[in-house]
């Protein structure tokens, strides 16, 4: 039998023998060699007709477009050229070089119709022979043939502007869709909105990309031709998925009348929303512009207006937005009918009502039903500005059905005396929080104790306010399920109800609220006839929900100080620990520690951190003597207000407390004031009075390039001699120190963090240049 061979096996590529190598012997297979490459042939006139010399056109002849040999009769002394074979086919004299270079081989399948058109475009663009426009259009031709239509369009533009037209083409692949999408006046317009070839590319690159997901040329025009925020393309807020077919240009003309220059960013955003929010094109159509101030309309446009910040889902974007659009007609109707001193009260409340509102179901249910009460609040009681707002959206927001209808029926009184307590922002910030996270836990007591005790909670509920959510979630559910709120007063004996609140005040160590013969009734020492104790019980009970909240605060106070022990030393320090429990980032760490050090004694132990002292090593420039004491002082003019770098870090914190900023407790930014307390390269200047009020601030720092950097004078309504001396003062410390005070025209600052994680540049103080 003959031997049987078996192929050698391919090697495998292992650890060991990583190259998987054959052998010496092994020759693989050469790749097949190009006999003949007819781009070569194709390239010159010549070159082909001297092939064609050559060829025997009778065994194999010519053919035409349909098949079938051409007669030799066509051709003169029966040889074709190439000019006798374009000729056939429609084209007028040689094919230019470039073309056949670049264009033919493409085109070698397609009609003799679509072959000239990409010519006659070619030609039209000046026949380039090189260069990005050669290029982009040889691209263009070779991903698709019948792209001419939209490559003609460029024809409408200068010159210049041209390959930028077809680049933008090719990237967004505009191409694969009819011509008819865009038309030649449509791009005409797109050139005119600005003689900046920059601006004219970002327009541009627009319509196109907006082009490729089916938003029309139409829709993105107008969106272009609306006015921008300073005169800026834009082009973020200009891309989008969906268009409207109709969009009042004119309304919005009106709206931005009444806006001013200010409010020119809302142009674009209306035309967004009159894609992304049917029937957002009624709102711009139906409102009274005209009578409403800058302000009312801004925030008219802001309760309108639902973007995907605030709602990813695509199902609950459309429910929120169809609750506002129904209500519309009314909030409208009722605005109008209003004072004009009183609109933008009324519109305030409804944007903070509605907007922080994320369930559509319950919102639609319950702004009928508190309608009523926040037109009340317009009366002429209250003040032009509402400060109350946050306090009724976030109690309203979890009571439903006889609640809801009971808090809408709060007297006008109380809420005078919610507005009262919530005139400071940062201090309105707080009460919302807590008001909120009481509402969610315990909804019958805090209508109970708006109710009867509207003073007391207002100032509970800032105290647990300063807690960050998950802690203040936690907080109440735990004080839920004590004694003072788990027991069901209302059921007891009135007599037992008065011993079990006894008890619990001392418990609690807090004040009794039971009179004091009904305390010595109840030791022994007096008598009282039932009448006298149905009374003395009477008041008692009346007195319980102002207990309840004093121990609710008695709660907090333990969560609040109770690593330090703190609260009793003075104000500043009260302020520090409500601080730490508020800041939910990676500053508590750093406030924490210092916090502890100051209990133990070290007030100033952050300044000797190891970080600081390297601080002072690399910028040895700066002299710590100067820099991190209060010997340097500046007065106003007359002397009644001085000026000094602070030194107690208790009061350092208070930097933004004091002048009601968002560094402030409560404040957006309430972070940042930990950086100025423990990093070395941050100091706080206070401006004083006679009685040690403190009636401004301001932030200095040094940046790594050794520059004094001076940031805002809060707060903004301080007066000119104050500002003045301010600028003096911060003259006079970097000259002391023999450093440069940053400048406008200076390169960029940078104010590096030490200790702190993270801190909030205000941005320079420009007067002081």
């Amino acid at each position: 039998m003959p031997q049987q061979v078996m192929p050698r096996a391919k090697p495998i590529a292992t650890a060991a023998h990583p190259r998987a190598f054959r052998g010496t012997k092994f020759q693989p297979p050469k790749p097949a060699q190009i006999d003949l490459d007819l781009h070569v042939w194709m390239s010159d006139d010549r070159l082909l007709d001297g092939f064609f010399s050559r060829h025997d056109f009778v065994r194999r002849p010519a053919l035409g477009q349909d098949g079938q040999a051409l007669p030799s009769s066509l051709f003169e002394n029966g040889q074709p050229t190439v000019s006798q074979l374009t000729g056939l086919q429609g084209w007028s004299g040689s094919t230019p070089v470039v073309f056949r270079r670049h264009f033919l081989w493409v085109l070698r399948k397609e009609s003799a119709e679509k072959s000239l058109a990409w010519l006659r475009l070619w030609r039209a663009l000046g026949a380039p022979s090189h260069g990005e426009l050669l290029s982009i259009l040889a691209r263009l031709c070779a991903l698709d043939s019948a792209a001419h239509g939209w490559a003609e369009l460029s024809l409408n533009l200068p010159k210049p502007r041209q390959a930028a037209f077809l680049q933008y083409l090719l990237q967004h692949k505009a191409y694969r869709l009819p011509a008819s999408q865009l038309s030649a006046e449509q791009l005409s317009a797109v050139n005119t909105l600005s003689k900046d070839d920059a601006h004219f590319r970002i327009y541009l690159d627009t319509m196109l990309d907006n082009l490729s997901r089916g938003v029309s040329a139409a829709y993105t025009l107008i969106g272009c031709q609306l006015p921008a925020r300073d005169r800026n393309p834009d082009s973020i807020y200009l891309r989008v998925a969906v268009h409207a077919d109709e969009v009042p240009v004119a309304d919005i003309e009106r709206m931005l009348a009444t806006l001013g220059e200010d409010g020119m960013h809302w142009a674009r955003s209306a035309w967004k929303s009159c894609a992304t929010q049917p029937g957002f094109a009624r709102v711009l159509t139906e409102t009274h512009w005209e009578v409403l101030s800058s302000q009312e309309a801004n925030r008219w446009l802001s309760l309108f207006t639902v973007t995907e910040w605030d709602f990813d889902n695509p199902e609950l974007f459309a429910a929120q937005w169809r609750v506002r659009l129904a209500m519309f007609p009314a909030l409208h109707q009722q605005m109008l009918a209003l004072p004009p001193d009183r609109r933008d009260r009324f519109a305030a409340m409804q944007v903070d009502y509605v907007c922080g509102w994320d369930d559509p179901a319950t919102l639609e249910s319950s702004w009928p039903i508190v309608l009523p009460l926040q037109v009340r609040l317009c009366g002429p009681r209250f003040p032009a500005k509402a400060t109350g707002n946050g306090a009724l959206s976030s109690m309203a927001v979890h009571l439903r059905g006889a609640r809801l209808h009971q808090f809408a029926e709060t007297g006008d009184d109380i809420w005078l005396t919610i507005e009262r307590a919530c005139r400071r922002d940062n201090v309105a910030t707080l009460i919302r929080h807590g008001l909120y996270g009481l509402t969610e836990a315990m909804p019958d007591f805090a209508l109970h104790a708006l109710r009867f005790a509207p003073k007391p909670l207002m100032q509970s509920v800032a105290l647990i306010g300063c807690l960050e959510y998950h802690s203040r979630r936690r907080f109440f559910a735990q004080a839920a399920r004590t004694p003072w709120f788990a027991t069901e007063w209302a059921a007891m004996p009135a007599l037992a109800t008065c011993k079990s609140i006894l008890a619990l005040c001392a418990e609690y160590g807090l004040d009794s609220p039971l009179p004091r013969r009904l305390r010595a009734h109840l030791m022994g020492t007096a008598h009282l006839n039932e009448a006298q104790l149905a009374r003395h019980c009477r008041v008692t009970i009346a007195r319980l929900p102002s207990v309840q909240l004093a121990a609710l605060e008695a709660m907090a106070w333990r969560q609040i100080d109770g690593p330090f022990n703190l609260r009793d030393h003075s104000t500043a320090a009260s302020h520090a620990v409500r601080l730490h429990a508020s800041i939910d980032g990676g500053n508590k760490k750093a406030l924490r520690r210092f916090l502890q050090g100051y209990a133990d004694g070290g007030i100033h132990a952050y300044l000797d951190h190891p970080l600081n002292r390297e601080w002072y090593v690399r910028h040895q420039r700066v002299d710590a003597a100067i820099w991190s004491t209060n010997k340097l002082h500046e007065s106003t003019e007359n002397g009644a207000i001085k000026l000094a770098i602070e030194t107690d870090p208790l009061e350092i914190l208070m930097l933004g407390s004091y002048v009601g900023s968002c560094l402030g407790l409560g404040g957006v930014c309430q972070y940042s004031s930990v950086a100025c307390l423990v990093d070395a390269n941050k100091q706080v200047v206070y401006a004083r009075d006679a009685s040690g009020r403190v009636v401004a601030r301001q932030l200095i720092a040094i940046d790594e390039r050794e520059r004094l950097v001076c940031f805002e004078v809060y707060p903004q309504s301080v007066s000119a001699q104050v500002l003045q001396a301010f600028r003096r003062f911060d003259t006079a410390l970097a000259r002391s120190l023999g450093l440069d005070i940053y400048r406008d025209d200076d390169e960029a600052y940078e104010v590096k963090t030490i200790l702190a994680v993270e801190w909030w540049d205000d941005g320079q103080w420009h007067a002081v240049n």
